[in-house]
């Protein structure tokens, strides 16, 4: 999903954080490279943090690294990058934006592997939530020489914004699969990371699951609906329109409701005896 970016200046942040080493061991090591490390910040949002443009920075070293990275897993109470990390993980998201599952995203994600871009690992363009299923699956991974860019970024892909997925519901429909179809109103570009993205993140495995289970319970819906002579569209209707945008449950409930078959069937088909 689309995502505002932070209301925190990446580039003004690395100012911040020098000042506040005035005294620490690392402050000359920070000063000397400030204007370097703001130029690559500069970069990234110049190029949306897309791998492909943005480069490692290969003249840190491995206890340079730490540095760096010590500036997000160690942050000091006031201290600015913590301000900016606290203000992320202080959000009302129901559902992570990565995959659109159900459930609040307890860890923030550096889109650019901290691993291997330290520099960024407390850029404000760079961090944002992400479900720990999700955060496990994408690791380091950045993309190819074939697929310079595996992942949407939720802040710069505008495109998110829209419907970019279908969940196409197959026959027969007492036993019914599945598959996930990207938006042809995407150009080729935007299809490929989309394509990517969803294969890497291991999405359509994951939706295996919850589907199994929506399947199930409209089964029992339409049952019940059949009892009351309530048309199955209107309750359809209701739980579409209480999620967000691309999430599993909005994807599910609009296949069911867009698929003219599978709605007869709920209506007028053998359902399962076991419902």
């Amino acid at each position: 999903m689309s995502l505002p970016l932070p209301p925190h200046c990446s580039v003004g942040l690395i100012s911040d954080v020098v000042q506040e080493r005035e005294k620490g061991v690392n402050f000359a090591y920070f000063t000397g490279i400030q204007a370097e490390w703001e130029s690559r910040t500069q970069e990234y949002l110049r190029h949306r943090g897309s791998p492909q443009y943005v480069h490692q920075w290969l003249g840190i070293t491995p206890s340079r690294k730490t540095s760096f990275l010590t500036l997000y897993l160690s942050h000091r109470e006031g201290s600015s990058q913590r301000v900016v990390i606290e203000d992320l993980n202080d959000h009302s998201l129901n559902y992570c934006p990565a995959c659109g599952e159900f459930g609040r995203p307890n860890t923030l994600d550096h889109y650019l592997p901290k691993g291997k871009y330290p520099h960024f690992c407390i850029t404000p363009a760079n961090l944002f939530p992400m479900c720990d299923r999700c955060q496990k699956e994408k690791g380091e991974k950045t993309g190819t020489v074939a697929e310079p860019r595996f992942f949407l970024h939720p802040y710069f892909d505008a495109f998110l914004s829209e419907q970019i997925l279908r969940v196409i519901i197959e026959p027969p429909y007492n036993a019914p699969s599945f598959r996930i179809a990207i938006s042809s109103a995407l150009d080729a570009e935007q299809t490929a990371v989309v394509a990517s993205h969803i294969r890497e993140l291991e999405i359509e495995a994951r939706f295996a699951h919850f589907f199994k289970d929506e399947i199930v319970r409209t089964w029992k819906q339409a049952a019940k609906m059949r009892s009351t002579r309530v048309p199955i569209e209107l309750a359809l209707q209701m739980f579409d329109d209480m999620y967000e945008q691309n999430t599993w449950q909005q994807l599910y409930h609009a296949s069911v409701l867009g698929n003219a078959d599978f709605i007869d069937y709920l209506q007028h088909g053998d359902l399962p005896e076991d419902v």
